[in-house]
């Protein structure tokens, strides 16, 4: 249990490091090159991506690290899509229900993205890093 709750700390400073990467591609890109957010997005996103599979393999999952590092990105990248998907959801969904969260949306993004840190921490520990799912 303790091991646990110290993987879920380090999943989520690995994660603060990743945010910390896409926001500083995604405002050069925008800010610096004059690029759209859209397509700097997409730039921004898989960079961050790839920082945090790297340091979860590295540091918060290092003892479940697969023989297959490409077969294990891929499923660390299916994870987070995911979390982001749920991440945006829950958003749309707490935004629209309450009159609150539609003018504090900074609150409903906070709550969306502890649910999505639950998921992809969970996906991350009992799927993208086990050794189990290895072909």
């Amino acid at each position: 249990m303790q091991q646990e709750f110290r993987q879920f700390i380090s999943f989520g400073m690995v994660g603060g490091v990743g945010f910390v990467i896409d926001a500083g591609i995604l405002s050069l890109l925008v800010h610096g090159l004059g690029y759209g957010p859209l397509l700097s997005r997409l730039v921004s996103f898989p960079c961050a991506l790839t920082a945090t599979w790297y340091l979860n393999r590295r540091v918060t999952f290092s003892h479940l690290v697969s023989n297959n590092p490409g077969q294990e990105w891929l499923r660390y990248a299916m994870v987070g899509m995911a979390g982001n998907l749920i991440n945006f959801i829950v958003y749309v969904i707490l935004i629209r229900v309450s009159n609150t969260m539609y003018l504090h949306p900074e609150v409903a993004l906070g709550i969306a993205s502890i649910l999505a840190m639950v998921f992809n921490y969970l996906g991350s520990s009992r799927y993208a890093f086990s050794r189990d799912t290895d072909d």
